[in-house]
């Protein structure tokens, strides 16, 4: 298709593919080779594989002054090896025209140590400001290692697993925006937050809009996201793009996450929403019947697949089954897909009877 374009046009498009995706239409035939070759020459390069990238917050001492929040990143290869705390930084503007050539200089000692990595099983287990001091000469100390440009430092690999761990929302932001710049690919991505509320509705607004955040649900069909400690927007959930999806811990109302889920477009997935509270204006027990009256309402055709019962027993009373888990069917032009809802181990009726937890798998 894209033979038929002018050199330009093409070389244009380029501007907005990932390495590893101008890498493929490169191999497609001899002419995209020349025009990958000539304006993004960097594509060619060898690859860098990483098996897990990890961002964490650096630990502050509690009676240390508050103060902005720093973080390192850590990349797993795979042989398993640990690189250490990798220190990074987010050029803008000026200053990263600037700081270029230096960039480009630890840049490149950076690609070595990763191909040192890869070589050995040996090799891996040395940690990159080991090797920045003994071996690139870029410091003489740990504690000087200069930090890599964020821009650059992924632009040629392909990370298989991505961990954020993120504090407050400029925290997240800081982070995503510096990799916005970046063309390496990221396969599963991996979400935590802490235990306070730390996005807004304006955040999950800007979270649908991110190039980088929304490249993978579009491109990539295994694309992995897991939330936790969310108390907010999980009504908002049933409207993702991604395949997989886990939530563990969080506040919502159960039935507007099942209306939204009977609204929204219907897609293969495998979703898991785990150890939810019932939270509409109030913590509130819920019950079988007010989600199928739920689903039952929105028109769509279902059927009961399963029923599963439970022996619990009251106080000094004989045990008796009860109804702990409901799978529903629901057939919709696109596609035949599953609801299965159920209660948390519960071993008492009263427990039962008062639990506002739930456990909601699509599939």
């Amino acid at each position: 298709m894209l033979d038929s374009f002018p050199d330009e046009l093409i070389a244009t498009s380029v501007d907005y593919l990932t390495f590893e995706e101008a890498e493929t239409l490169a191999w497609t035939n001899k002419r995209m080779m020349g025009i990958v070759r000539r304006d993004l020459p960097q594509a060619l390069e060898p690859k860098i594989d990483i098996k897990k990238l990890e961002f964490l917050e650096i630990p502050m001492m509690l009676e240390a002054p508050r103060r902005k929040t720093r973080f390192d990143l850590f990349i797993q290869f795979h042989y398993g090896w640990s690189s250490g705390p990798i220190p990074f930084c987010i050029r803008k503007g000026k200053k990263k025209r600037q700081m270029a050539d230096i960039d480009a200089q630890n840049y490149a000692a950076f690609i070595q140590y990763a191909r040192y990595c890869a070589a050995d099983w040996m090799n891996a287990q040395v940690e990159w400001k080991e090797y920045a001091v003994k071996t690139s000469r870029l410091a003489t100390t740990h504690a000087d290692v200069p930090r890599l440009p964020l821009h650059l430092l992924f632009s040629r690999a392909i990370v298989h697993h991505f961990d954020l761990t993120f504090c407050d929302s400029a925290w997240f932001w800081t982070v995503i925006n510096g990799l916005e710049e970046t063309r390496g690919s990221f396969k599963d991505k991996r979400l935590v937050c802490s235990d306070r509320e730390v996005l807004d509705s304006e955040d999950l607004g800007e979270i649908k809009m991110s190039p980088f955040m929304q490249r993978g649900s579009m491109d990539i069909s295994f694309q992995n996201w897991v939330l936790s400690k969310i108390s907010y927007g999980l009504e908002d959930v049933p409207f993702a793009t991604s395949e997989k999806l886990t939530v563990n811990t969080g506040h919502s109302s159960l039935i507007r996450i099942i209306k939204n889920f009977m609204k929204a477009p219907v897609h293969k997935r495998e979703w898991a929403l785990e150890e939810l509270n019932n939270n509409n204006r109030g913590r509130e027990p819920w019950s079988f019947k007010e989600v199928e009256d739920e689903i039952r309402k929105s028109g769509v055709r279902y059927e009961c697949a399963e029923a599963v019962y439970g022996f619990v027993s009251r106080a000094f009373e004989d045990s008796l089954g009860i109804e702990i888990s409901k799978t529903f069917r629901i057939f919709s032009p696109e596609l035949t897909w599953n609801l299965q809802l159920s209660r948390p181990n519960t071993r008492t009726l009263n427990g039962i009877e008062k639990c506002i937890k739930f456990n909601l798998y699509i599939f």
